[in-house]
């Protein structure tokens, strides 16, 4: 295929590989929402949003024509990343979940991306950290927004992390695609760089797990008063604020480890306390926190230490004289 045919050919297909690009993002990104469970969780993960590209006509002549002239047949089919997508997580524990939704997927076929795996091979110095690169294939002919995507059309996946999206962007762009000659001292420079990199990572990695299991029972708790509060107030527009519940339930830690959440929902099941929803109804257009999810807590740690609660309360005490009375509880700080 000459020049001329080649550059006809790809501006009549790069409506199909932006529409294949624009469908594997979507796919990737709605596999990662689900896994996570809500924005939030999401932000956590996904710490750049999700780009995508198609090549330029002129980028991808010089790809085929002058920069690698010499390393394709044909250059047009072998030419990979036509169309690509790039997601950026905080760690590279979390490089696995995305490697899974990518090797899952049924709309398409992958392979490991062999022209990456060559610039590792090249110079390990350089490239040997541990980003993931796929081509994703269309299993079959599709139509996205309007658009027929033939089957077998490619799509690069690259899967990185912070700390490796800021080295790759830097070396990858400066010392592979760049025609500079460097010396041995500049690529000395970009191994310690990436060692203090891997390093970095593996310390973070631990410090997440440490942190994970430190706060794996508050999650739990944190998880069962929300499933409770959806379903017993689901009336109430309830707010969704994660950083005051990790406060209340961090600040009352102490008393979650002498009670159980099957205690807690035992108290909600309990015909004697069937009244609560309707007090928390009545309520909720005063303080704010009668509309926090962690209320249903309020009232049954009030009932379980009603003696001791006050002295770890985070909140406002006022708020417990509500939940006392309501239960018909004698304020044991009275006149203090």
């Amino acid at each position: 295929m000459n020049r001329e045919d080649f550059i006809k050919l790809y501006e009549a297909e790069r409506p199909m590989y932006e529409a294949w690009a624009d469908f594997v993002l979507n796919e990737i990104n709605s596999a990662i929402l689900y896994h996570a469970g809500s924005q939030a969780a999401y932000l956590e993960w996904v710490k750049i949003p999700p780009s995508q590209r198609v090549k330029q006509v002129d980028s991808l002549v010089t790809k085929a024509f002058i920069r690698k002239r010499n390393k394709y047949k044909d250059p047009y089919k072998e030419i990979t990343d036509k169309a690509g997508i790039r997601f950026v997580v905080l760690l590279t524990s979390q490089l696995t979940l995305l490697s899974d939704i990518v090797q899952s997927s049924t709309n398409w076929t992958y392979s490991k991306d062999r022209e990456f795996d060559e610039w590792k091979g090249d110079d390990p110095r350089i490239f040997d950290y541990q980003s993931v690169h796929y081509i994703v294939y269309a299993a079959e002919n599709i139509t996205h927004k309007g658009v027929e995507i033939k089957a077998g059309t490619p799509c690069e996946v690259q899967l990185r992390t912070l700390l490796q999206h800021a080295y790759a962007e830097l070396a990858h762009d400066t010392i592979y695609k760049g025609n500079i000659v460097t010396t041995p001292e500049v690529h000395r420079t970009f191994a310690k760089s990436m060692a203090l990199m891997e390093t970095t990572d593996d310390l973070l990695c631990s410090a997440k797990e440490a942190l994970e299991s430190a706060t794996a029972d508050i999650n739990l708790w944190k998880s069962i008063i929300n499933r409770e509060a959806q379903q017993r107030l689901s009336d109430i527009q309830l707010i969704d604020d994660s950083k005051s519940a990790d406060h209340v339930l961090s600040s009352l830690d102490w008393l979650l480890q002498k009670t159980s959440t099957e205690e807690f929902q035992a108290f909600l099941e309990s015909p004697e306390y069937g009244y609560v929803c309707d007090r928390i109804r009545n309520r909720q257009d005063g303080a704010v926190e009668y509309r926090h999810p962690f209320v249903l807590l309020m009232y049954f740690l009030s009932k379980r230490f009603r003696s001791i609660l006050h002295r770890k309360w985070p909140l406002d005490l006022e708020l417990l004289e509500g939940v006392y009375s309501d239960l018909g509880l004698v304020k044991p700080w009275a006149g203090t």
